[in-house]
């Protein structure tokens, strides 16, 4: 549901709400530079201000207060909460846009990883919008080095972190005993599920698997091409992945089979198994 009371313009003069953004989505520390670099090749204007992980740095002020928010309040934020959110992004939009002599026409969005834990304040806001989702096996995602928001020394971790362990159903007082890659299954459970919930079925989200960019880089390349151009393109760009980020990751069976447990549910919706992060 969008808010209609929003009125915010970006600078061709067309409301926010009504744009159509690309907007880049996926748990930090997953690959979601990939998307980035991949569509700013594609001509996709992701801010005036991108960092060495290719965030859009202009929408960190923003992203972040409304996330750290809504993640730490106590009940889902009412009505006109909503609406107020949904008025801060249009701003920052308009913003970004104005700062750049970008017009909403112009092929334009963004990339911030913590945007995953807001999605469904995102698409309210943006309705027409384009999304793409970065996932990766949740093994191995969580048996990499953690991400800001499965870590408690920062305030987006301190609010993310333990609304994984609640939603799961599990004791946040744990997050101090439990393991690392325990806080990474969890945090990757958590904002998986946030898209699942926000996205269920809906035609304007594309999912790409990390893996499929090592193994098909070709074929995963070209259909995100056709998704955001809505036509196959004669030869789509590569996918630029590091192979160094890739990365060889030590596998212990027990804790491998403890993640899984955790997320194996939901992993399996994305065509995921155990089998093939032990073999």
């Amino acid at each position: 549901m969008t808010n209609s009371s929003s009125a915010i313009r970006g600078p061709g003069g067309q409301l926010m709400g009504e744009s159509r953004p690309v907007i880049l989505l996926g748990r930090g520390g997953g690959g979601t530079r990939l998307l980035s670099e991949f569509v700013q090749g594609q001509g996709v204007f992701l801010g005036s201000e991108i960092n060495k992980s290719f965030d859009s740095v202009e929408w960190v002020k923003t992203i972040y207060a409304i996330a750290i928010e809504v993640i730490s309040g106590e009940a889902p934020p009412d009505a006109a909460r909503r609406a107020g959110y949904i008025t801060q992004l249009h701003e920052t939009a308009a913003e970004v846009l104005a700062r750049a002599g970008q017009v909403e026409s112009g092929y334009w969005g963004w990339k911030l990883p913590e945007t995953t834990l807001i999605c469904d304040l995102a698409r309210a806001a943006f309705p027409h919008a384009q999304c793409l989702h970065l996932v990766r096996h949740p093994v191995r995602a969580s048996l990499r080095r953690t991400h800001m928001t499965s870590r408690m020394n920062n305030p987006m971790g301190r609010a993310a972190l333990p609304a994984a362990y609640v939603h799961a159903g599990r004791d946040p007082a744990l997050i101090e005993t439990d393991s690392t890659h325990i806080h990474n299954a969890f945090s990757w459970l958590h904002q998986a599920d946030l898209m699942a919930r926000t996205f269920d079925g809906d035609p304007e989200l594309h999912v790409v698997r990390f893996e499929d960019t090592l193994d098909r880089p070709d074929t995963t390349a070209a259909a995100l091409s056709a998704f955001l151009y809505r036509a196959a393109p004669a030869a789509a760009p590569p996918l630029a992945v590091d192979a160094k980020r890739a990365g060889v990751i030590e596998m212990d069976a027990d804790a491998a089979r403890r993640v899984w447990d955790i997320c194996g549910a939901r992993a399996a919706t994305f065509g995921y198994t155990l089998a093939e992060v032990l073999d």
